[in-house]
């Protein structure tokens, strides 16, 4: 890992470099090494997540659950490299149009967590299901 993050000091070097010359192709190197770093970091991550999921399936989690919660993990990844890359282009309100986005698709994916929720809210105050 510490050689993609050096890969990445020296992309960023090359970017700002590169900006003052030509600005489309120093952005371009920047999303790209930011891209190739994200894909690496997550590849070194996935033991992590194996067992995170088999820790929380263990607890007795159910599965849909660890489903909705690896998604919006993904979801806020991918929205913060948006945000930021849209920020490195210099596109301020682009890059808060994409964090709103993100916070909808985390909502949209949370939905069933709060139906739940609602089920045991009113399971627990005598209501019906």
């Amino acid at each position: 890992m510490t050689g993609w993050i050096a890969a990445a000091v020296i992309a960023a070097f090359l970017a700002v470099m590169l900006r003052r010359y030509a600005p489309e192709q120093g952005l371009a190197v920047g999303l790209a090494a930011g891209a190739m770093l994200m894909m690496a970091a997550l590849s070194e991550a996935l033991p992590l997540f194996r067992e995170l999921k088999s820790l929380l399936e263990r607890g007795g989690l159910s599965g849909e659950y660890v489903t909705i919660l690896f998604r919006a993990l993904g979801v806020c990844l991918l929205t913060q490299l948006a945000a930021d890359a849209c920020r490195d282009a210099g596109e301020q309100g682009l890059s808060a149009k994409a964090e709103l986005a993100g916070k909808l698709a985390l909502l949209v994916l949370a939905l069933p967590l709060f139906r739940k929720m609602g089920e045991i809210a009113l399971a627990l105050i005598g209501g019906t299901v």
